[in-house]
C-alpha cells in the first residue's frame, strides 16, 4: 500500500511540475494576456502574480515593444523582454494629449501602465473585474483610483465625462463594440481620445479572439471616430513570439517528453492512469504554440497601436 502511494505522489508531484513550468501555458500565456482574462472565466490567483512581478518587474503584461525587429529568439533575455513591455507602455502613454484630466486604463491588469502614468505626473484610473489584480494595484499604487468592475457596467453616473483619455491595452478583443463605443463617447469629455493597442485578424479567419482589421476600421468611420494615430507595430511584437515559441518549442517540448518517458520507465502504473491527461497535455501543447508561431500571426494577424477622437 504503502509503494502504491508514493507512485501515486510521485505522478502527482511530476504532473504538477510539468503543468506549471515545463508546460508553458501557465507561464507565457499568463504574461502575454493576463491583463485581458478578467473579461473570462480565467482567474490568477494571487501567488501568479507575485511570480510574474517577480520575473517581470515592470508590472507589465504586454508583447512588448522591440526597436529591432530582426532580432532573433536566442539574443533576447527576460530583461531584454522587460525593456520591450516598457517602451512599449511609453509608446502608449504618449499618445495621451490631455495631461490635466483623469485617464481610465481599462484591464488594468497588474499596473504597470499606471506606474508610467504616476511618472508622467498624470492622474490614471484602474480599471478591472478581477479582484485578484485590482487587490495587487491597490497594494502597489494605493494613491491610484480603482473601479471594480466590467468596463460596460461602470457607473455611468459618477464618471460620465470624466476622462480626456480611455485606454484600452491589449484588451479591446473583449469589448463588444456595441456596447462599448457609445461608453466611450459617453465617459470622454468633449474632444477626449481613445488609444488602442491590440492585434487585429487579417486574411483568412484563423481564430475567434479579436477584431477583424477591416470591419474595425469600418466600423469606426461609421461611428464618427478618426484615427489620430495608426500605426502597424507587428513587426515589433515579433521577437516576443519568437522567444515564447522557442522557449516552449525548444524546451518545453522536450522536457515533456522526458518527463514522460521517465514516468513510463519508473512507474508504468501511474503513467497508464494518467495516460488520457499527457495525451492532453501534449494536444494543449501544440496549441499554445500554435497561437504564438510567429510566422503564422505576422500572416493572419496585425498589431496596431491606435488614437481615436470623435469627429462630432
Amino acid at each position: 500500500m504503502r509503494k502504491g502511494t508514493e507512485t501515486l505522489n510521485t505522478a502527482s508531484i511530476i504532473q504538477s511540475i510539468l503543468k506549471r513550468i515545463v508546460y508553458p501555458r501557465h507561464f507565457w500565456s499568463g504574461i502575454m494576456h493576463q491583463r485581458a482574462m478578467a473579461h473570462t472565466a480565467r482567474v490568477y490567483d494571487d501567488s501568479q502574480l507575485s511570480l510574474y512581478a517577480e520575473i517581470l518587474p515592470g508590472d507589465f503584461l504586454n508583447l512588448g515593444h522591440f526597436e529591432d525587429p530582426g532580432l532573433q529568439p536566442q539574443d533576447i533575455t527576460l530583461r531584454d523582454i522587460v525593456r520591450a513591455q516598457a517602451r512599449h507602455a511609453e509608446l502608449v502613454a504618449e499618445l495621451i494629449a490631455d495631461s490635466t484630466s483623469p485617464v481610465l486604463d481599462v484591464g488594468c491588469g497588474m499596473g504597470g501602465l499606471i506606474r508610467v502614468m504616476l511618472a508622467k505626473g498624470l492622474s490614471p484610473v484602474a480599471l478591472s473585474p478581477d479582484r485578484n489584480q485590482i487587490r495587487h494595484v491597490r497594494a502597489k499604487y494605493p494613491t491610484v483610483t480603482i473601479v471594480e468592475t466590467k468596463f460596460e457596467d461602470i457607473p455611468l453616473d459618477e464618471h460620465i465625462h470624466r476622462y480626456g483619455t480611455i485606454i484600452t491595452s491589449e484588451s479591446l478583443r473583449y469589448l463588444k463594440l456595441d456596447r462599448a463605443l457609445p461608453l466611450m463617447e459617453k465617459l470622454l469629455k468633449p474632444g477626449g481620445r481613445w488609444i488602442a493597442c491590440d492585434s487585429f485578424r487579417v486574411g483568412e479567419e484563423r481564430s475567434r479572439s479579436g477584431y477583424v482589421w477591416a470591419d474595425f476600421e469600418r466600423r469606426m468611420v461609421r461611428s464618427d471616430w478618426r484615427f489620430v494615430c495608426q500605426r502597424d507595430h507587428t513587426p515589433n511584437v515579433v521577437p516576443t513570439l519568437r522567444f515564447v515559441y522557442m522557449w516552449g518549442n525548444d524546451i518545453a517540448r522536450p522536457g515533456l517528453r522526458f518527463a514522460f518517458r521517465k514516468l513510463q520507465r519508473k512507474h508504468p502504473r501511474a503513467y497508464y492512469i494518467l495516460e488520457e491527461v499527457i495525451e492532453a497535455i501534449n494536444g494543449r501543447l501544440d496549441q499554445n504554440l500554435d497561437l504564438v508561431n510567429p510566422d503564422a500571426f505576422v500572416a493572419h494577424n496585425k498589431y496596431m497601436l491606435l488614437a481615436m477622437e470623435k469627429t462630432s
